[in-house]
């Protein structure tokens, strides 16, 4: 008895687990068109200059998912999917705090200048 429970118990664990690996659905190839959406609109933010490294992560993230849907390993195509959008994501949000800073800065310096010139003219009309 004990010989037949031990291997009907790792035949039925095994088509449970093969019944939940062939549960996940198949990555399509519109998921992957929007990792690379995702990465382009993080690109446009500026992300080239300003998180390369991270656009970098995202890239190798989606390039991970494209060769583990084309092994049929979907459950990792959509972690690396996952990544793809967590890094492209932050990577945008990155380059667009840069950029505000950066422009935040700018409009520092002048309205310093503009202070400048202001005190120089209240100076002029004091002491004609």
């Amino acid at each position: 008895m004990r010989n037949v429970i031990g291997p009907a118990l790792i035949a039925a664990i095994s088509c449970i687990a093969l019944g939940c690996a062939w549960n996940v659905s198949p990555v399509t190839s519109e998921q992957l068109a929007e990792g690379e959406a995702t990465i382009r609109s993080a690109e446009s933010a500026g992300a080239f200059d300003r998180a390369p490294d991270l656009l970098q992560k995202a890239r190798q993230a989606l390039s991970s998912a494209q060769q583990a849907s084309g092994r049929g390993d979907h459950k990792i195509a959509r972690e690396h999917l996952l990544e793809t959008a967590t890094y492209a994501e932050a990577a945008r949000a990155r380059a667009q705090v840069e950029g505000k800073t950066s422009e935040a800065a700018m409009v520092r310096q002048q309205a310093d200048q503009i202070e400048g010139k202001a005190k120089l003219l209240q100076e002029q009309l004091q002491n004609p």
